[in-house]
């Protein structure tokens, strides 16, 4: 489990010149189809459960509600989580352990750092993603497909990341219904059933009770240099192809990651920045 995670941070980190943007807007200026939304998905694969995704203030404010029983080499472990994110922080609670952490929201400081350049430092960056987006999708063995697929009424695009996975997200969002993993023999499909436009209770972005967030330095570090260094990279496209980004963590908060972990994330790390490179020369 902590391999996949490991790899999908850097999937993310790799994924982070397109998800900045949606369509020519920031993705933090886009307005989502509806202003508030509770989204409920059923998981299968390795682990089997339930998601629900409470949105409101048009994506602002979100909270994840996880309850799964995942399945690795027949032992079965029961995971209860809790992320509530605002434009400010990220909270994550396991129940399971009792632990809860907090973290600065990623976004705030690429806001910040974006906030940094001038008029046409800024134009240069947007120009910059048009350009180069699907060059880096393709760099990763992937591929972007705008409205392919229409799931509960709404139409979604398709991402496709190093050749196992898939994510359908409403059109120009970053708001996923469809989720299709595939990566070192372990499997696992996320799914809408429901989007229910009503408005949110207030409870579900409350703080579990008698768990505290501690504060997580180390992960707010990481955040504030892959937002440092990602709009770094965008100002000046060149860069891209001498970029390397080690996030030691776990997204949202987690623990840090053992040598033996990092270490196998940088080889992750070369193998695709060297497929970006390669593409990026063409």
């Amino acid at each position: 489990m902590k391999r996949l995670l490991a790899l999908w941070l850097v999937v993310a980190f790799l994924a982070l010149p397109v998800r900045i943007f949606a369509g020519n807007e920031l993705l933090w200026e886009k307005q989502l189809p509806f202003q508030h939304a509770t989204i409920r998905y059923v998981i299968k694969g390795m682990e089997e459960g339930k998601e629900t995704l409470y949105v409101r203030d048009n994506g602002k404010e979100r909270a994840t509600y996880r309850e799964t029983v995942s399945n690795m080499m027949g032992m079965k472990t029961p995971n209860s989580t809790i992320t509530i994110k605002n434009p400010d922080s990220i909270y994550s609670y396991d129940l399971q352990k009792h632990q809860g952490f907090k973290a600065v929201n990623p976004q705030k400081y690429m806001i910040e750092e974006y906030n940094k350049l001038s008029p046409a430092e800024q134009e240069r960056v947007r120009q910059s993603v048009k350009k180069m987006g699907a060059a880096y999708t393709e760099g990763m063995g992937g591929t972007i497909q705008q409205n392919a697929l229409e799931i509960l009424g709404y139409s979604c695009d398709k991402v496709e990341i190093m050749g196992g996975s898939a994510t359908y997200l409403i059109h120009d969002t970053d708001v996923s219904l469809r989720t299709e993993m595939n990566i070192m023999g372990m499997n696992l499909t996320m799914v809408a059933e429901t989007v229910d436009k009503g408005e949110v209770d207030d409870k579900f972005f409350q703080s579990p009770e008698g768990i505290d967030a501690e504060i997580n330095g180390q992960a707010d570090e990481i955040a504030k240099d892959m937002a440092t260094q990602a709009i770094a990279m965008l100002k000046n496209p060149e860069s891209a192809k001498n970029a390397r980004i080690i996030a030691p963590m776990v997204p949202d908060g987690g623990k840090p990651m053992s040598q033996e972990e990092k270490e196998e994330m940088m080889q992750q790390m070369e193998q695709m920045m060297k497929g970006l490179e390669e593409k990026a020369a063409q």
